[in-house]
């Protein structure tokens, strides 16, 4: 009885590890309207964080960080990166694969459970502590 969970548990596991990332919601939400190259999507995601006072992060993202992010991203298939063949030189960009539209699609009910229960979370982490 107990291995019958072990699909769903493993395909719950697999999602989580492509969403896992300090930075990986950041991408996904900046990248999701379309492509960006890269000295746009670092622009847009700190600009995000410094309107919101840096809530969610205690620094800026740096270039290093989104590099690493975004190579992970590629690797699980998240995340493509283009480039534009251009007389003197090739600008690059970034955008969602199909595999990533649906993953955020997918995650659209998570986001609002989240929301819905932004109190009660917010309560309960009070009342247990750092």
């Amino acid at each position: 009885m107990a291995g019958e969970n072990v699909p769903y548990r493993q395909s719950l596991l697999d999602a989580m590890a492509v969403l896992n990332g300090q930075w990986v919601p950041a991408v996904l939400a900046s990248l999701a309207p379309g492509p960006l190259n890269f000295t746009d999507l670092l622009n847009a995601i700190n600009a995000v964080e410094e309107r919101s006072g840096w809530v969610n992060h205690v620094r800026p993202l740096t270039r290093k960080v989104l590099t690493e992010t975004l190579s992970r991203l590629q690797r699980d298939g998240i995340v493509q990166r283009q480039s534009t063949p251009d007389a003197l030189f090739q600008p690059v960009y970034y955008e969602l694969t199909p595999m990533g539209s649906s993953l955020l699609r997918s995650v659209r009910p998570l986001i609002k459970w989240a929301q819905d229960h932004q109190a009660e979370l917010e309560s309960a982490r009070q009342r247990r502590g750092p």
